[in-house]
């Protein structure tokens, strides 16, 4: 590649690596600027904190048997698990562990709650998700719950027609050496500068000039991937042009909030349990938690909140949320379990400057904004991004899928390959 890109891209996340394969592919000069110390962005596979390897952010080969994701993993020799089961979750309700007729009642009204979701998004209705989920009676907090865990957001803040845009396929295999490293493998060999935040980018009609703490770098065209809570921030200012007006849009498609608490100990504490996750639902009528039980032979749960709990949660520090998620252990499996206990530890998505959120939402009544954001000709300057994505919103692939496509454009519009 030449030491002048013709093509800059913000951001080292799936989306941006995404665009750089791309571009590396068609042979276009590029150069991708990482704000933070590492590649990944939300997909970030935590290998020093715990004795055991937990990815940080995205874990899943969601739409597993659509997503090409799955084919790159197998070319760098990604491991993951294939497969799923019906009886997935475990759940600890009332003070008791339901049985399997108990768990299947759980799953058929979380079912009809995103059943309702679907149908009334398919249908045209741009409204808030909790006007029109059914009524679970004492289920009711673990739906909100899980409405939170896929969207990031309360059901009172998500748009059901967007919701609805998202194409489920139900094949939702977990990786096994991480997607965090799944995207490192397939950023090894691209031209990535880290710890080079860019603070703002002005359009202009023959190129753009991108600013960085280390200089100003031009270029004839620039992709950002950043989230659109970093969008929304103001960290990145974008001068006149079309690039700018599009903020407009994004102001409508916000980041919610997710964040997980990983605990390990030493020695498998849950060999009762057959199902891969739990949901605890505290008998005192406090907030749900999912734990996802290591699918790989270690002992450590991975603790899920989202939505407003999280973002609450993240507020009151890490001890916390550590303690948010212990509560609810001892309640399901007793005190015995602190005594196993070796470390813990927490994300900070919604503080970390370089993301400052979960994954994005649309608002109600804003789904058809979401869709102008997309489809939106900014000419040199363009977007990409799991928000960026119509159909796989929220979703790893959905961003790699979006910076490929968006790369492929651009490069075909500006005439630029080689």
């Amino acid at each position: 590649m030449s030491d002048q890109p013709d093509i800059v891209i913000v951001g080292a996340g799936a989306a941006g690596v995404g665009a750089g394969m791309e571009l590396a592919k068609r042979g276009v000069p590029f150069v991708i600027l990482e704000a933070s110390s590492r590649v990944g962005g939300r997909a970030h596979t935590d290998k020093t904190s715990l004795p055991f390897s937990w990815d940080k952010g995205c874990h899943w080969l969601h739409c597993a048997d659509i997503n090409p994701l799955v084919a790159e993993a197998d070319r760098v020799g990604a491991q993951y698990l294939k497969g799923g089961r019906e009886d997935w979750n475990a759940v600890w309700a009332n003070g008791d562990w339901a049985d399997r007729a108990g768990r299947a009642n759980t799953l058929s009204i979380m079912e009809a709650a995103f059943e309702a979701v679907y149908e009334a998004g398919g249908n045209g209705r741009d409204v808030a998700i909790s006007e029109v989920l059914p009524d679970a009676g004492e289920w009711a907090p673990i739906v909100r719950h899980w409405i939170q865990l896929m969207s990031s957001g309360d059901p009172e803040q998500v748009s059901t027609r967007s919701y609805a845009d998202y194409q489920d396929t139900e094949q939702n295999w977990p990786m096994k050496t991480g997607y965090g490293d799944l995207i490192e493998r397939l950023a090894a060999g691209l031209p990535v500068r880290l710890d080079t935040p860019v603070s703002g980018i002005e359009q202009r009609a023959d190129g753009v000039c991108v600013t960085t703490r280390s200089g100003v770098i031009e270029a004839k065209a620039a992709i950002v991937t950043a989230s659109t809570a970093v969008l929304n921030s103001g960290a990145i200012e974008f001068g006149a042009g079309p690039a700018r007006d599009l903020l407009d849009l994004v102001e409508n498609v916000p980041c919610g909030f997710y964040e997980k608490v990983a605990i390990a100990f030493d020695r498998d504490v849950f060999g009762g349990i057959d199902q891969p996750s739990v949901n605890i639902l505290p008998e005192d009528g406090s907030e749900p938690i999912n734990f996802q039980f290591a699918n790989f032979g270690n002992p450590m749960v991975i603790g899920h909140v989202a939505g407003s709990v999280a973002r609450q949660l993240l507020a009151e520090g890490d001890a916390a949320m550590v303690e948010f998620a212990m509560q609810r252990l001892v309640a399901a499996f007793g005190s015995d379990i602190k005594a196993r206990m070796v470390n813990a530890a927490t994300t900070d998505w919604g503080s970390n400057p370089f993301v400052r959120g979960g994954y994005s939402f649309a608002r109600p009544g804003c789904a058809h904004l979401r869709h102008q954001m997309i489809e939106a000709d900014t000419g040199n300057l363009v977007f990409a991004g799991e928000a960026f994505s119509l159909q796989a919103e929220a979703t790893a692939h959905g961003a790699w899928m979006s910076g490929r496509a968006v790369a492929g454009r651009l490069v075909d519009n500006l005439a630029l390959a080689s």
